[in-house]
């Protein structure tokens, strides 16, 4: 294909042909070649440049590091945004004083959010090489906020202390509750202690179950004697989805350290007790717990997994799933009962064709129709592309006519990636009875875009995310049925647990 391109007369043929096989050759892990990426490069334009600075960035380091001086060099002048972010990432293994001096600029309060976040992020994956000041300046709400706090989270050490004064300062609950889970993780008994009443006062004092869920998981860094027990009663009883799951989380990372301080004559006695949590979990009968623990069981051993999960036990935990609303469950057990017999994993199925499209409704909603997310921190308006995805469209439209959005959370947020909405649960695992056809179009994930969750082809529903800059690793993978037209400030702003108070068609 890249020969036919070379020889092609028309330069918008050409164009397509070059960005076909560069997507082909970076898929099936050819791009090996710098100086060749770099000419794509050079000659590409719009989102095809974002592209190859995405390639450049996932070259090993050894290969990033010889072309560091031409990647700095890209980094001058009028480069368009979003290449500039891109490119701002890659420097995360660029280990010069002029890359680090760049990322520094890079965060200045009058640079765009983007270059911000991925500034933030590239810095912190450099390690005690760069103060943590720069990370607790910017740790606050939104986006920016939570990258900042994202690299806090994956220090070794940190001061304590100035976690904890940072907290009780803090007017941001989500903020200051995870400020006081890093007091706890690097204090010592006063701080650990103060960090704990605070923790517990905010606990009785919100009532927005986001916030009750990170409350639980932070208590979980250093635990008193009772909150194993505490955590295991919050998972059986009928608390909010998202706070069951953190309990669940919560009882797997104290069992993990107390089997990490102890010793063992056999691999029954290392894993009993964990095997305790995950049989709790799973004699729930919650969809999303059972999600949760195979998501734990999928990366252990197999003869780890036949003692979690025998026979008598995954039978137990397929038996109340839902055959397409808990569909993401299904697979995952899939997965792990193939690993756990030795077996390769099951090739994906996917469901029959199960919601149909009115064709009468769809004629009716119009290219580019509008509509109004009304969040608590303010209006994002989205156009959906209803010609490249017809079935999305029109299922979004009847969900926002129903007013199924209404009152639903925003129950992830990744970083400078996206933020994702419209859980009938809440953490992430429900879904309708229903699914939807994946429609791929033209037009590549950008920053804005809004595509529809997916747990393999075919298996979207009524989640959805925004994405904060450009995905190029999404393109051609995912459902993209829309874009934001208005509010990106909004969206940077946006974290979890923050709720769509209203979704409306605009006129």
């Amino acid at each position: 294909m890249a020969e036919n391109a070379m020889g092609e007369r028309d330069p918008t043929v050409q164009r397509a042909l070059l960005s076909a096989s560069f997507i082909a050759m970076q898929r099936n892990g050819m791009l090996r070649e710098p100086n060749a990426i770099m000419h794509y490069l050079d000659r590409a334009t719009g989102h095809e440049q974002v592209r190859a600075a995405d390639a450049l960035r996932r070259l090993p380091d050894s290969m990033l590091q010889a072309i560091a001086p031409e990647c700095l060099a890209l980094l001058g002048g009028d480069t368009p945004l979003e290449l500039e972010a891109m490119l701002v990432r890659g420097l995360s293994r660029v280990h010069s004083e002029d890359a680090l001096g760049l990322l520094r600029f890079s965060t200045d309060a009058d640079k765009p959010a983007v270059i911000v976040a991925s500034a933030l992020r590239a810095l912190g994956s450099l390690g005690n090489t760069v103060d943590d000041s720069i990370f607790f300046k910017w740790s606050g709400t939104g986006c920016i906020g939570q990258v900042a706090l994202e690299v806090l989270r994956g220090r070794e050490a940190l001061d304590a202390h100035a976690c904890l004064s940072r907290a009780l300062e803090e007017e941001d609950t989500l903020t200051c509750i995870t400020l006081l889970g890093l007091a706890m993780q690097h204090g010592e008994h006063e701080v650990v202690d103060s960090a704990r009443r605070t923790l517990r006062a905010i606990s009785v004092s919100v009532s927005n179950p986001y916030r009750h869920a990170e409350v639980t998981s932070n208590l979980a860094v250093a635990w008193d004697p009772g909150y194993h027990a505490e955590l295991l009663s919050v998972m059986q009883s009928d608390s909010p989805a998202v706070v069951r799951l953190a309990a669940f989380q919560g009882l797997i990372g104290i069992t993990r350290a107390i089997m990490m301080r102890s010793r063992y004559t056999s691999v029954q006695d290392q894993y009993r007790e964990l095997g305790k949590v995950i049989h709790a979990a799973l004699y729930t009968k919650d969809p999303g717990l059972i999600c949760a623990a195979a998501e734990l069981l999928q990366v252990e051993e197999p003869e780890v997994i036949g003692l979690l999960l025998p026979m008598e036990m995954e039978q137990a935990a397929l038996a109340p799933l839902h055959p397409i609303r808990d569909l993401e469950a299904r697979l995952l057990l899939g997965n792990v009962v193939a690993k756990r017999d030795g077996l390769s994993p099951p090739a994906h199925q996917r469901p029959p064709f199960n919601h149909a499209i009115d064709p009468v409704k769809l004629r009716a909603l119009k290219q580019g129709q509008r509509y109004r997310i009304v969040t608590n921190k303010g209006d994002i308006i989205i156009a959906t592309d209803v010609n490249e995805c017809p079935g999305s469209s029109l299922a979004f439209d009847s969900l926002v006519s129903a007013g199924y959005y209404n009152g639903k959370a925003f129950h992830r947020m990744v970083p400078n990636f996206v933020v994702q909405g419209g859980c009938p649960r809440g953490d992430g695992y429900g879904g309708m009875p229903w699914t939807l056809r994946t429609e791929i179009g033209r037009t590549p994930f950008t920053a804005g875009s809004v595509g529809l969750a997916s747990a393999g082809p075919d298996t979207e529903s009524c989640q959805f995310f925004i994405t904060h800059s450009a995905a190029p690793h999404l393109d051609g993978r995912y459902t993209r049925f829309g874009e934001v037209v208005s509010g990106m400030d909004v969206v940077w702003q946006l974290q979890v647990g923050d709720a769509m108070m209203r979704v409306e068609r605009m006129p």
